[in-house]
């Protein structure tokens, strides 16, 4: 096992504290592909499917929603079920979502109401 040498400005329970998010959610072997998926979600981590297991999905059932911005809600990633790589779809908590939906809305608002200077 690898030990990592902390200098001395941290205390034990930050170490410990830094050492768990770490490992947060690590998934082992015997862990399931759905089990991954819930774990995501329990989690309120972004979630990545492809385009079988987005069919299987309810995002609303489950507190997601699909990426408030149009050119991020397909995504080239891995699947976070099965793990095959190509072009998913991106799913965020609705706490993320509201605010990546308040992000945008000042953009666009910005464009509109910006002044170009020459």
């Amino acid at each position: 096992m690898l030990e990592i040498i902390v200098p001395q400005k941290y205390t034990r329970k930050q170490v410990s504290r830094a050492n768990t998010k770490r490992v947060e959610f690590k998934p082992n072997r015997y862990t399931s592909g759905s089990a991954n998926l819930d774990d995501m979600i329990a989690l309120g981590k972004a979630v990545i499917l492809c385009g079988t297991h987005v069919r299987k999905f309810e995002p609303k059932r489950a507190r997601y929603r699909a990426h408030p911005d149009k050119n991020l809600r397909r995504v080239w990633g891995n699947c976070d079920v099965c793990q095959s790589d190509g072009v998913s779809f991106l799913f965020l908590n609705e706490k993320d979502a509201e605010n990546e939906q308040r992000k945008l809305e000042k953009f666009r608002r910005a464009l509109e109401y910006g002044h170009i200077f020459r």
